[in-house]
């Protein structure tokens, strides 16, 4: 009996220690994870899976990469306008390695991942692992994912300025789940942490602070696969005519394992019945025979997923901080509204603001240490998302001009917009000469006097 309390002991020592290792939110079903097939150990692959294989995970990647790279940001020294030379060579340095486009793919590696690396190759004629100096030209830049990187060495003096940075880094070639017969050689380089910028969205510092941006709605983003997976299979299983075989007692099920001349085929019941099931399945025009007996189909009943999939695709729309109409559009026809396109808009001008200017900073000041950008303030000037669109300025643009209409019609002398105002409206350039009357021009003439009537014979 003691034996048998201590053995009790044990097991529920080791099911308690098994519990502490699951996921949950419910602290009374700490298994609750387990259960629902939710992992606790989220990878990088897991997450690059969802993201490759999974549509609305690859689908809300793509909306804020989208939204936020619509336009290629501009690069400007403060308060300046017009283009200047010094813009004109930074945009020209990007250019030539296709900077916008391999910038953009940056930010795309790092919404997978918890972080993100964009390699520096120079023209110094240095290798990479050592700190990058002087150099000639940006001969290309290199986006990798966060499992193409790996630390090899970090500042341990407590007494450093630089105490707890990376020292090294090493860079892998090979993109990840690669096609070991197609990819290039799986080698790792050295790489110094000067010729690197990381980008770690939502860290403040540390890079392995990074939050990716399919990490809190994984789990719905599993119980979407579930629901779409489990319908989809649902309807295979019916169309698939699962045969259900019922003999009476009187019935002599061993005749139809003979053979059309009456011989014996030697197949036993099941194996006939087998590959009379598998014959119905595969043509259209089969049929079947039986010595006595009755033949079904096995029919599920086939739920509709709809209320099950719009809750967790809910609940995945809010994990990335997308309105569900931006992310998954309506299958009614009708289209986002107005406040769900500002709150789009908005959350990916913050994110320009709070991710990708730093990191555009940081890499324009490296660039500049290294003598291809020419040192010199500068500031990064992003579209504005939210601004309307040309139906919406057209329609600001008539409603104005009516205001003026119905204002003249009321008596007042003075118009309420001249024509520049007018045609900024719409995005028109100003023109010096708005058409407005000036003091002095009577009877509303333009400004010059009134055009001369055209003389007999004499061409205007």
């Amino acid at each position: 009996m003691h034996q048998i309390t201590v053995n009790e002991a044990d097991l529920l020592a080791m099911s308690r220690a098994r519990q502490s290792l699951l996921g949950s939110l419910d602290a009374k079903r700490p298994a609750a994870w387990d259960q629902f097939g939710y992992t606790t150990d989220l990878t990088f692959d897991m997450l690059y899976r969802a993201y490759k294989r999974g549509g609305p995970g690859h689908g809300a990647v793509h909306r804020i990469l989208d939204k936020c790279w619509s336009k290629a940001p501009r690069i400007k020294q403060p308060a300046a306008d017009a283009e200047t030379p010094w813009e004109v060579k930074t945009r020209k340095v990007l250019e030539a390695v296709q900077g916008w486009k391999k910038l953009r793919d940056f930010d795309r590696r790092n919404m997978v991942g918890k972080y993100a690396g964009l390699i520096l190759r120079v023209a110094d004629n240095r290798p990479l692992r050592e700190p990058m100096l002087k150099a000639q030209k940006l001969v290309d830049l290199v986006p990798v994912y966060e499992n193409q990187l790996r630390v090899q060495g970090w500042d341990s003096n407590p007494d450093s300025p630089t105490f707890g940075a990376v020292t090294l880094w090493q860079y892998r070639h090979r993109p990840p789940m690669a096609d070991n017969s197609q990819a290039a050689p799986d080698k790792w380089v050295d790489v110094h942490p000067s010729r690197i910028v990381i980008l770690a969205e939502g860290s403040v510092g540390d890079f392995q602070d990074g939050v990716p941006l399919l990490e809190a709605g994984f789990n719905h983003l599993v119980d979407l696969e579930k629901i779409g997976g489990g319908s989809a299979e649902s309807y295979l299983k019916n169309s698939a005519r699962t045969m259900v075989f019922k003999f009476d007692t009187n019935s002599n099920p061993q005749a139809i394992t003979q053979n059309p001349d009456g011989s014996t085929s030697g197949k036993s019941v099941a194996t006939v019945l087998e590959e009379k099931t598998q014959a119905l399945n595969s043509n259209i025009d089969a049929s079947i025979a039986l010595q006595g007996g009755e033949a079904s189909t096995l029919q599920t009943t086939v739920h509709d997923p709809e209320g099950a999939f719009l809750l967790a695709a809910n609940l995945f729309a809010a994990s990335v901080q997308l309105p569900f109409t931006i992310l998954f559009g309506q299958q009614t026809g009708r289209m986002a509204s107005d406040e769900d396109r500002a709150d789009y808009a908005e959350r990916c001008q913050s994110r320009q603001a709070n991710e990708l200017t730093p990191m555009l900073t940081e890499l324009v000041t490296r660039l500049q240490a290294a003598g291809i950008i020419d040192a010199g303030e500068f500031e990064i000037e992003w579209e504005d998302l939210a601004g309307a669109t040309d139906d919406q300025k057209v329609d600001r643009l008539v409603k104005m001009t009516s205001a003026m209409k119905a204002a003249f019609d009321a008596g007042l002398t003075e118009p309420l917009f001249d024509a520049n105002e007018l045609r900024a409206v719409v995005d028109f350039e100003e023109r010096t000469d708005d058409g407005m009357p000036a003091e002095g021009d009577p009877d509303g003439e333009p400004i010059g006097g009134a055009i001369p009537a055209p003389q007999p014979g004499v061409m205007p």
